[in-house]
């Protein structure tokens, strides 16, 4: 089965399996292709645990393309509002609301994993902003 995906990223997300967490083993390969955008469904050779490639990100369990929830995502700034929203991509206000829910839940989870135990003081913090408005002012 040819392939666009690199599975060198990709690792044994079960615990229990000896390669857990490891990437580029040459355990994991692609079992088949499945749902609307046709997401693969990858297996591990030594646990033969299978998991879909989007397992661990905020497009897990999601009935809708990849690109489609993006472009919604991308519009609410735009629109302002999730109705308007609705109106403009004929998605319920409940799908978007959940988009918004899984997506927010996942950005959590990614900051508390990257940014746990940094134990910055004022000072530190204020450092951080100030170079941030310096690097939008520049950008514009």
């Amino acid at each position: 089965m040819e392939s666009a995906l690199e599975l060198s990223e990709y690792w044994c997300p079960r615990k229990e399996c000896k390669d857990y967490g490891k990437r580029g083993e040459g355990n994991i390969i692609i079992k088949e292709k499945f749902g609307r955008d046709n997401r693969y469904l990858l297996k591990c050779r030594t646990c033969k645990h299978c998991f879909s490639e989007t397992r661990g990100t905020a497009f897990f369990g999601l009935h809708s393309t990849r690109e489609e929830v993006l472009i919604v995502l991308a519009m609410l700034p735009e629109k302002g509002s999730i109705r308007g929203l609705s109106r403009a991509t004929n998605h319920s206000t409940n799908t978007i609301s959940y988009w918004i829910k899984v997506a927010g839940e996942h950005c959590r989870e990614v900051n508390d994993y990257y940014l746990n135990d940094l134990k910055l003081g004022k000072v530190q913090v204020d450092e951080i902003w100030s170079y941030i408005k310096k690097r939008k002012k520049s950008e514009i």
